[in-house]
């Protein structure tokens, strides 16, 4: 996306890692920086000013970020982009790391600075400071969905993860905080608004004393515009009920289960320390097929922790095969420094950790196709993302499948639609992971 202004003080080129809930933190920097006078670019060659948001939470993303941001300071020395800030999650953990080794960033912008961003872009560029306008969040995703940031932080213990040291303790904003975010995402036309955080189960416990997610639900859900709201990140120890109540009675809530088990083992469970047992998971897995039974469920899986057997192994991988998930991502583990589990005994091999996520990524696709298969001839709503005129095709998806990590739907003979509509179609063919579909009153 490119946004320009009459005459705009410099322009930036964003670069932003990681996750959904990052990328709200980008929309919200560059809305300040808009305010401020800047244009943002997706040209490199005309950017005066870089602005790299990183990911600091497995070392995979730690390196992408690293070569994120070498890349755009070789922009400084060869290019016309005068200046090179830093932000996010990379900063907040290893700023003083990062600024002895990368003298190039001109601002390391730690959450605590965000307030300042335009300020150290003007200073960069050598500009006097002014007042600037009011802010407004620009989205950066396409324009049939937005994500909307319910909470910050996070108050679980999991021994792997690093984010509560990163993003601190949960911090809820308030119903009424939220419910006008979201007002201003629906008017602008958005299909479908993604609930983000990273505990949304948790949601306004720290400040209503209890979590308070359905009563969130229940006001959003009043909002007219978008199609469905989808809710991201659950977590399975303090996943009740009445939030798969409420998701069955309203059809506004998209019936998708984002809920991050980790494992099923007990011992693995156990190791790290998710709060919940196996003969728990699969009641809670239960409960979900029988209030909600159209309901898919997406988890995560991690391979290799520390410990883990051949036996736990297996366990995971015959849970997989039976079916219990409809959509599955799967990570090698990925010691962090500053987590419980960094210096565990018992450490996996690398190869063996990703010969385990192999085997159970193939039984997970198995799975995956057969249901793809089993949809065809049936009808669907799909939400549209992009529509090309001149083909007339269109690429959309369902409630069922969240943005960029799940399927695509592909449709053919779409006389016409816009992004962020829903289109009401019939399922011709399966392909891997993505559905074919026609328009269903062609049918």
């Amino acid at each position: 996306m490119t946004t320009e202004t009459t005459m705009p003080l410099g322009r930036i080129a964003l670069v932003s890692l990681g996750c959904a809930k990052n990328l709200v933190d980008s929309e919200r920097l560059v809305g300040d920086l808009q305010a401020a006078g800047f244009a943002l670019t997706e040209d490199l060659g005309t950017a005066d000013v870089a602005l790299v948001n990183t990911c600091g939470f497995i070392d995979p993303a730690k390196e992408e970020s690293v070569d994120a941001i070498l890349k755009m300071a070789s922009r400084k020395e060869f290019g016309r982009l005068r200046g090179l800030m830093v932000a996010g999650c990379l900063v907040e953990r290893y700023r003083a790391d990062l600024e002895r080794d990368l003298p190039e960033v001109d601002r390391w912008l730690s959450f605590a600075d965000y307030p300042a961003v335009a300020e150290a872009a003007r200073e960069i560029m050598g500009l006097p400071q002014v007042r600037s306008l009011p802010p407004e969040r620009v989205l950066l995703t396409p324009k049939a969905y937005a994500y909307l940031k319910v909470s910050e932080g996070c108050d679980q213990k999991c021994t792997f993860c690093a984010i509560p040291g990163i993003r601190g303790r949960l911090a809820s904003r308030t119903i009424e905080d939220n419910v006008a975010d979201a007002r201003r995402l629906a008017a602008a036309g958005v299909g479908e608004i993604n609930l983000v955080s990273q505990d949304t189960t948790a949601y306004g416990r720290d400040i209503y004393g209890k979590p308070r997610l359905v009563q969130l639900l229940q006001e959003l859900t009043r909002i007219d515009g978008p199609a469905w709201w989808r809710v991201l990140y659950l977590y399975p120890s303090i996943l009740r009920e009445d939030f798969l109540q409420e998701m069955a009675a309203n059809d506004r809530i998209a019936k998708y289960i984002d809920m991050p088990l980790q494992h099923v083992s007990d011992d693995m469970l156990r190791a790290m320390k998710r709060g919940i047992n196996a003969k728990r998971q699969y009641a809670l897995l239960e409960s979900i097929r029988r209030i909600v039974p159209t309901a898919v469920i997406r988890t995560t899986l991690i391979s290799g922790f520390p410990g883990e057997t051949d036996s736990d192994h297996a366990e995971l991988l015959g849970c997989v095969r039976d079916g219990w998930f409809d959509r599955v991502g799967v990570f090698t583990y990925s010691p962090e420094e500053g987590t419980a589990a960094f210096d565990m005994p018992n450490a996996v091999p690398s190869h063996v950790a990703e010969e385990r996520r192999a085997e159970l990524m193939e039984a997970q696709q198995a799975v995956h196709w057969a249901h793809n298969q089993a949809k065809v001839g049936s009808e669907t709503d799909v939400l549209i993302e992009e529509y090309v005129p001149l083909t007339k095709r269109a690429t959309g998806r369902t409630q069922h499948d969240a943005p960029d990590v799940d399927g695509v739907v592909r449709l053919t003979g779409v006389s016409a639609a816009r992004p962020g509509a829903v289109v009401r179609a019939r399922i011709t063919a399966a392909d891997g992971y993505d559905l074919e579909a026609t328009p269903a009153d062609r049918a």
